[in-house]
């Protein structure tokens, strides 16, 4: 099982390589407005790291949002042009849980309240936890409100995300890291686990997680 994973759902832009001995390769830039130019150069250079070829791959995930428009839509038509070029499928994961997934893997709390600027006073967020296998589990829904509605208690230990920049205040017992981003190597865990539990898409079924958009769905309603 060779995993590729791209993430360009933020400034950030990522690629890793899970090779099927389990050895990870991976590339991370904070390149705002050139994940067109990267991202292709980064997957030729991981590959060829891994000295696996394009053909070998066996599943391809991305961060399907919410996130950046532009950057959403550009790992999408990366991914879909590998999984329908390949006839492999794909892994669509929330950007909310990929950045979930690389605080769990950079520091040793077990909760972590993620938050993304959204632009318009409004963040994404959401509240995860690391589950039995290490991997970040969502607890509750992903939501787009304004900083001041955002609810949780004083047991979340952490937080992530430029969205602690637009107003969120932490208790005095969290530790906040707000330069965090999103990382493709972060992706590759989750990936596995979904992997592992039949969780992938063809790729012609795959989905953006806008979230604004469910947001305004359910206003209409």
């Amino acid at each position: 099982m060779n995993i590729l994973a791209i993430d360009s759902a933020t400034e950030a832009c990522s690629v890793a390589l899970l090779r099927e001995d389990g050895k990870v390769f991976g590339e991370f830039e904070i390149a705002p407005r050139e994940h067109t130019r990267l991202l292709p150069e980064m997957m030729r250079r991981v590959l060829s790291q891994a000295a696996v070829k394009k053909s070998m791959l066996s599943h391809c995930a991305f961060s399907n949002g919410p996130g950046a428009f532009t950057g959403i839509r550009i790992a999408a038509a990366q991914a879909q042009g590998i999984g329908i070029g390949l006839n492999i499928p794909l892994i669509p994961v929330s950007t909310l849980a990929v950045l979930a997934q690389t605080s769990f893997d950079r520091y040793p709390h077990n909760s972590v309240l993620v938050a993304l600027d959204a632009r318009m006073q409004e963040i994404y967020w959401a509240l995860y936890r690391r589950d039995q296998a290490g991997c970040a589990c969502l607890s509750g829904s992903e939501r787009l409100t304004a900083a001041d509605a955002v609810d949780y208690d004083n047991a979340v230990e952490s937080g992530a995300g430029h969205g602690w920049l637009a107003g969120l205040q932490p208790v005095t017992t969290m530790s906040v890291d707000p330069a965090l981003l999103p990382d493709a190597r972060s992706l590759l865990r989750l990936a596995s686990q979904a992997v592992g539990q039949q969780r992938t898409v063809a790729a012609g079924d795959i989905t953006i997680n806008y979230l604004r958009n469910r947001v305004a769905e359910k206003a209409r309603n």
